[in-house]
């Protein structure tokens, strides 16, 4: 594995100089759709509120794992507000946005910025085993976005983890893309601990030879992260940032780079060399 360093903005004011550009992964505009079946869980423990909610379940037969909502920024928005916070470091701005399943703000962005700077990405939902993980796909063909999309769709609605290996091996057939596993340790909602480890020592083995990279994600707790760095060393693929940004603020996580585009920031990951700067918003209060 090559050189990976992380930094910390409180602790090394400066660790932006020397680097030529600054590489957003992982934001969510108004085209992730975002499920409330975690509300239930949290509000219970809210004395007052515990009980209106258990009205409407019971009562109103309300299913809050029907029920969604979308974060508020336009592709556009999310761009402007992650290049903003990487250019006030003196970088040059990249930014991936990965929606849920979804190319459509990749696409748009595109249309009006240069793509060499804003790749069509997505953060692909795969259910594997009795847990789901969730896999950044980063500079997806332009060409062949919607066939991609398609085949992960496919997938996501019908898994069938003996087939997940032939499309990440498509995938990976191109040079240029970059395939990150997301938050590797969180659990989506009703998955056991002792599931996921299960599928995630499987998916690893079976699928490690497609995996770039490990993700050091913007919202998460630094023990989760910490875990997902000894992942990377365990596999000997790079850590990378995700900041994984769903409102208003930008993200609380970045990685360094000289890259001129995205595409040379792939080639650098795919040599092992990564450098994370994580942002003030990090330490604050979720």
């Amino acid at each position: 594995m090559g050189e990976n360093k992380v930094k910390f903005v409180w602790r090394e004011p400066r660790a932006a100089h020397g680097f030529h550009s600054g590489v957003c992964l992982h934001g969510h505009t108004m085209h992730s759709v975002e499920c409330l079946s975690f509300l239930p869980r949290h509000l219970h423990h809210v004395p007052g509120i515990s009980q209106v909610v258990s009205y409407y379940e019971r009562v109103r037969g309300v299913d809050f794992a029907r029920a969604w909502w979308t974060p508020p920024l336009t592709p556009a928005s999310a761009l402007r507000l992650e290049r903003e916070q990487i250019a006030a470091l003196g970088l040059r701005p990249m930014v991936s946005l990965t929606d849920h399943d979804d190319i459509e703000g990749g696409l748009a962005v595109g249309v009006t910025a240069d793509p060499a700077d804003t790749p069509v990405s997505v953060e692909w939902t795969v259910p594997y085993e009795r847990s789901i993980f969730h896999l950044g796909v980063h500079n997806i063909p332009r060409n062949a976005a919607r066939e991609w999309m398609r085949a992960m769709a496919e997938y996501t609605k019908d898994p069938r983890e003996a087939m997940l290996p032939a499309i990440l091996d498509e995938f990976s057939r191109v040079p240029d893309v970059l395939i990150v596993v997301n938050h590797p340790f969180w659990l989506e909602e009703g998955v056991t601990e002792d599931d996921h480890r299960t599928a995630l020592e499987r998916i690893m083995r079976e699928c490690i030879g497609w995996f770039d990279a490990f993700e050091l994600n913007g919202t998460r707790r630094w023990k989760e992260n910490a875990d997902t760095i000894e992942l990377a060393r365990t596999y000997e693929r790079p850590a990378i940032s995700g900041g994984d940004r769903h409102a208003c603020e930008p993200s609380a996580c970045i990685n360094l780079t000289n890259a001129g585009s995205f595409a040379e920031f792939v080639s650098e990951i795919h040599t092992g060399r990564s450098s994370i700067l994580f942002m003030p918003q990090y330490r604050e209060p979720m």
